[in-house]
């Protein structure tokens, strides 16, 4: 779902009030951006296998993005997030993050990642 230009104005207005905006703040004005029936979910995960489940305690997930928490490494350079099975199972309300890194310094195409791994942030917006 979309802000509105509305949203967006009131958004940029929040931010540029304070140029230190909390994270719960951002959220908050993310949440009422996509509506008054979604609840958004976050947490940080440090992943044990190259695609890991995380139950975000949302009914159902509609949308989920991840990101490294830190700077890449040789084991673990990138990140992604897709919504899980929302039908119970693994778990409703699951989103999959999948943990990528490089072939190798000369081959950049990317392959499951392994250990040692790195925390990951991810957001869930749901009901």
């Amino acid at each position: 779902m979309a802000l509105t230009a509305t949203q967006i104005t009131n958004l940029n207005n929040s931010m540029s009030a304070a140029q230190d905006v909390s994270l719960g703040t951002l959220l908050s004005n993310i949440a009422e951006g996509v509506g008054a029936s979604y609840k958004i979910a976050r947490g940080t995960l440090t992943p044990t296998t190259a695609s890991d489940t995380v139950v975000t305690g949302l009914a159902t997930v509609v949308a989920v993005v991840a990101s490294l928490k830190g700077d890449p490494i040789a084991t673990m350079s990138e990140v992604t997030a897709s919504v899980g099975n929302q039908s119970g199972a693994p778990a409703a309300g699951s989103v999959y993050i999948k943990t990528w890194k490089f072939t190798s310094t000369s081959n950049p195409t990317l392959i499951a990642a392994t250990t040692p791994w790195a925390a990951v942030d991810w957001i869930a917006v749901g009901t």
